[in-house]
């Protein structure tokens, strides 16, 4: 069973400020955990798939998945994701602006573990952190 500490963060937002507000939020909110970034879904999977099964079972990640980004959207890499029976498993909360049903309703159909509006999160990003943060902590993570 993987070390809770290990846990990994991909924040993968094409808005450097959402990046960054997500980085200041952990900062503020004294979490260390290692965060990864990536610009869009392509970049995110060449990260992913660069890493074999051994570095999940001691590196559990858990993704924080804009949903309006170029090249790959959000919806598009969650699809790919699921598909994927090394990477299925993965944690994904979206944070995005989109407030749109069907947007909210696609990715819950992906088995995301939640879906924040960015809006919210500008008026407490801290508050969403500290949630994803608490989340990870009492659940026990599968296993990969």
């Amino acid at each position: 069973m993987p070390n809770k500490r290990s846990i990994h963060f991909l924040v993968i937002d094409d808005d450097d400020i959402d990046r960054e507000a997500v980085k200041r939020a952990f900062k503020k909110e004294k979490i260390s955990n290692p965060i990864i970034e990536a610009e869009n879904g392509v970049e995110a999977f060449n990260f992913l798939n660069s890493k074999d099964k051994d570095y999940f079972e001691h590196n559990p990640v858990i993704i924080l998945l804009d949903l309006n980004m170029p090249k790959m959207n959000g919806i598009e890499f969650l699809t790919k994701l699921r598909e994927d029976p090394n990477l299925k498993r993965i944690i994904v909360f979206v944070m995005s602006t989109s407030d749109d049903d069907e947007d909210k309703l696609k990715a819950y159909n992906l088995n995301i573990a939640g879906y924040i509006l960015k809006g919210r999160v500008n008026e407490g990003i801290s508050k969403s952190i500290l949630m994803i943060d608490a989340f990870w902590k009492i659940i026990e993570m599968p296993p990969y």
